[in-house]
This record gives structure tokens, C-alpha cells and sequence, in this order.
């Protein structure tokens, strides 16, 4: 399966090499929880921690310098106290604050972590130049505290660390194990190369052999240490592992279903504003039916007011119809839908506008079924006699429509374009 292939890589990823550095119990992890050859196991995502502001940083070159011991008290140390701390109460919030980003997975495996170790103590921190004058390659020798356990586990951990330009020093945790294992933030080539060459360093591999044999020592001389790593912590491992897959499913298909959501909401409100739309079309066409209309004579545009230097509230086509409010000037205010504005009069020509008592003899009149009519005005085709109704159709002035069925509630039923719909009585002629 993907999510295990992944924690697979994650378990075997040499370059953070955890506070467990035995071989024993990497056969182990690898027999009994993941089915593969050997590897090695972190207790975390092997994250990157800075170095002390009294370290001096590399230049882009990746130079093979000696280690520096870092001093208790310098600002690095005291950075890795925090870290460590953080780390085995399981406060992801806190740590947030100092290594970023750590992913939801590598938060979850640090929960699991604080609920079997109690602490870390820090014997030791190295470091070395990073890519730039304030980064730091940093190895931490670390003894860690299983909860039950009398013997500690020493082991180490690399870090890599920047400072800001507020001087205080991060861990940039794009170079953790988790991210280096299942790419989920880009991360620097520059910084990868260096990583790789720091780990190839003989006073680096001196150190790591030095933690291992270290460790041997104490699985051989503490059963029940030795009882713990090979069998017990690689079973609490599994647990883990199997745990997170079914919180991780649901998270993925409660996401999936917010983003449905989300979609359909868009869709409704689109969906809405667009009937709102058509009701305020139609309403203008019941409303203005017997104030004077005029249409334009050519394209221009509706301006906010009544100057060339105002700004255009909209730009309308030729034969655009629109209703007379008031005269000024040169100028004339129109609604044009539930806009209003100034247009030029030498651009606008009067058309026969619908008095009331034109609109009470067009009413009296109804139209003849089988016989076609002639649109007064461009119209809603709608679905049902109801101005709320689903529009399925949008017909034009001066085109033609036949009648099928006449109504006594103002509604004539037609045909148009071989689509039957509903039209207001009074704009056929």
C-alpha cells in the first residue's frame, strides 16, 4: 500500500539516523513491521536545528571542516533544550514555533513518541558550515528515556538550522526525515547536496559508530532494555502506523466531502443570483411598460452622469432600449434595467411607448390561437405562466411567435424556435 511504502521509506531513511541506532532493532522493525530489508528507524522526522550565532557560517560550499562542540547556555543548545522538551510532552504547538513545517504525519508520530519516552538529555551537540553564513549542520547526541526503562538509549539526530534576521535561530524543518522521505514541500538542492556530503564526512561516521557502539553495550548488559527494543517498541510501532492510516483515510475523505460542499454551495448561489437576475429583468419590463422608451442609435454609454468625463456605468449596444426619466440638456437620465444614468440625446431615438389605456385594449384583445404575432419587445420565454418561473428561452423584438393557447390571467402560451413557453399577453401585436 502508498501509505505504508511511505513510512517504510521513512523508518529506513539513513540521513537521520534516531536516538536508536542498533542493528538488532532495525531488523527487527523491518521483519516484523514492514517486511524488508534492513534500515534504520527515527524517533522523529529528523528535523533541522540551528546553530549557535557564535558559529560561523558557510559560503554555498559544502567544505569538509571539523565538528565544533557547541557550549551548554549558547543560543543553539538552549534551541535543542526547547526542541527536545517540546518533543517529549508531544506540544506540536510549541515546537511549530521553532522548527517549521512539520506535516500532520510527522505530528502524529511525535504524539505517539511522548506517550512511551519520557525525556531526551543532550550530552553532546556538533556542528558544522551550512550553504550560507548563517546555516548549520547540526549533529545532536542525544540519550533518550523510555517510560519503564532503566538504561537511556543514546542515539543521534541531525538538524539543520538557519538564523533570522532578527537573529534568533530555527529549525528549518524542510529537511527533516518526513519531508526528505515523502516530498511534500519543495526543499533546496543546495542544502540536500550538503546534507549528503555530511554524512559521507569520517568524523561524522566516527561519531555515528561511536552512538552505536554505544548502544550495543547496553542491549547486551540490560535485558529488559534489549526485551523493550527488539520486540515491544517495534510492536508499539506498528500500532501506531495503523492508527494513523485510519485517522488519515478519514481526514481525506472528510475533506473531500468539505470540497463537494463548497461546490455545490458556489453553484446554488450562482444559480441564485442568476434568478434574481431574470426577476429584476422582468420586473423592469412590468414596471417601466408605460414610461416613454427610447433605443440607441448607436453603441455608447451609459454614464454615471451627465458629462463625457464621467464615468461609464455600462456601454450598450445598438437598438438598446431604455426608460425616460428626466431631461437635461444635452442629456437625458434612463434606467436601463435597475441601472440609471445619462446618455446624449443625439443618441437616442423615441419609440411608441405602452400608455395604460393601450395596455387595458391589448388586454381586451386576446391573441388568436394558431396565428402568429409579432413581439413588441425583446422577453422572457418562460417555463410556467410566472414571472418566478425557469426562463427556457430569450426572444427578440420584432420576431415572430405562434399562439397555442390564450390565458384570462395575462399569459399567452406560444411557440418559438420549436420550444413552447409562456410570454406576457401584452407584448405580442
Amino acid at each position: 500500500m502508498k501509505f505504508l511504502d511511505e513510512i517504510k521509506k521513512f523508518f529506513y531513511n539513513k540521513r537521520h539516523i534516531e536516538a536508536i541506532v542498533l542493528s538488532v532493532i532495525l531488523l527487527v522493525i523491518v521483519s516484523v513491521v514492514l517486511s524488508e530489508g534492513p534500515g534504520s528507524i527515527s524517533h522523529y522526522g529528523g528535523s533541522a536545528s540551528s546553530g549557535d550565532a557564535g558559529i560561523s557560517g558557510g559560503s554555498g560550499k559544502t567544505e569538509k571542516t571539523a565538528y565544533k562542540k557547541e557550549k551548554k547556555g549558547s543560543q543553539l543548545h538552549d534551541l535543542l533544550e526547547s526542541y527536545y522538551k517540546d518533543y517529549a510532552a508531544g506540544d506540536t504547538d510549541d515546537l511549530a514555533k521553532i522548527a517549521d513545517p512539520i506535516s500532520d504525519m510527522e505530528k502524529s508520530y511525535i504524539r505517539f513518541m511522548s506517550s512511551i519516552v519520557d525525556s531526551y538529555d543532550i550530552e553532546q551537540i556538533y556542528t558544522k558550515k551550512g550553504v550560507s553564513e548563517t546555516s548549520w549542520l547540526v549533529s545532536a547526541y542525544v540519550n533518550m528515556h523510555f517510560k519503564g526503562l532503566k538504561s537511556a538509549a543514546p542515539g543521534l539526530d541531525f538538524f539543520y538550522v538557519e538564523q533570522g534576521s532578527d537573529g534568533a535561530l530555527r529549525i528549518n524543518n524542510l529537511y527533516s526525515s518526513f519531508n526528505q522521505t515523502n516530498r511534500e514541500n519543495v526543499m533546496d538542492p543546495k542544502v540536500v547536496s550538503a546534507i549528503a556530503s555530511f554524512e559521507e564526512q569520517k568524523d561524522v561516521v566516527d561519531l555515528q559508530t561511536k552512538v552505536q557502539k554505544e548502544y550495543n553495550e547496553i542491549s547486551l548488559s540490560d535485558k529488559d532494555f534489549d526485551e523493550f527494543m527488539t520486540k515491544t517498541y517495534p510492536k508499539k510501532v506498528k500500532s501506531w502506523q495503523a492508527k494513523y492510516r485510519v485517522v488519515a483515510k478519514k481526514a481525506k475523505k472528510a475533506e473531500e466531502a468539505k470540497k463537494k460542499a463548497e461546490e455545490a454551495k458556489k453553484k446554488e448561489e450562482e444559480k441564485a443570483a442568476k434568478k434574481e437576475e431574470e426577476k429584476k429583468e422582468e420586473s423592469t419590463e412590468s414596471k417601466d411598460s408605460g414610461k416613454p422608451l427610447y433605443k440607441t442609435k448607436t453603441k455608447t454609454n451609459l454614464r454615471k452622469h451627465s458629462s463625457v468625463n464621467s464615468d461609464i456605468i455600462k456601454t450598450l449596444a445598438k437598438g438598446t432600449k431604455v426608460t425616460k426619466i428626466k431631461d437635461k440638456g444635452k442629456w437625458m437620465k434612463v434606467k436601463y434595467n435597475d441601472k440609471t444614468g445619462y446618455i446624449r440625446k443625439m443618441y437616442l431615438k423615441k419609440v411608441k411607448s405602452s400608455s395604460s389605456s393601450s395596455e387595458k385594449s391589448d388586454k381586451a384583445q386576446k391573441p388568436k390561437e394558431g396565428k402568429k404575432l409579432i413581439l413588441k419587445d425583446t422577453l422572457n420565454i418562460r417555463k410556467k405562466p410566472d414571472t418566478d418561473a425557469k426562463r427556457i428561452n430569450l426572444a427578440y423584438a420584432g420576431e415572430k411567435v405562434l399562439v397555442i393557447k390564450n390565458r384570462d390571467d395575462g399569459w399567452t402560451k406560444v411557440s418559438y424556435h420549436h420550444k413552447k413557453g409562456y410570454v406576457k399577453t401584452e407584448y405580442l401585436k
